[in-house]
This record gives structure tokens, sequence and C-alpha cells, in this order.
């Protein structure tokens, strides 16, 4: 009843979901050489990752500690 509205509870598994997605990302770009891939192929290669904040932010606010009142 006390939390914050922007406190919100992560399992693990949701942490180590994330984690992949990056780590998937950021080898992907280096593989490419990454000095030499503009802005735009590199968020392309995030979003094919899904590890772009935009895709793993839900993922983080899917469990409010707060609950809702109707």
């Amino acid at each position: 009843m006390i939390a914050a509205d922007h406190l919100y509870l992560v399992h693990p598994s949701a942490v180590l979901t994330i984690f992949d997605r990056l780590v998937r990302a950021w080898r992907t770009a280096r593989a490419r050489t990454i000095t030499a891939l503009s802005p735009t192929e590199l968020a392309e290669i995030f979003q094919t990752e899904e590890a772009l904040p935009s895709q793993w932010l839900p993922l983080l606010q899917a469990m409010p500690l707060k609950q809702r009142t109707p």
C-alpha cells in the first residue's frame, strides 16, 4: 500500500532474459566490426535481438509493488 507507483517486483529470470538479449546484440555487433556500423545498423541489430529499452522495459514493469485500486 505504501510503495511508490514507480516500484516493481522483478524476478531474476526477467533480468537474465534481458541480459541474454543484450549480450547477443553486442556479440552480433562486434562480429560485424562494431566501429564500422552506423547508428541505424546498430539499432537494427538491437531491435532484432529485442534488446532496445522499449522492448525490454515492459518485462521490468510487469509487476508493480503498489496494488492498483479500481
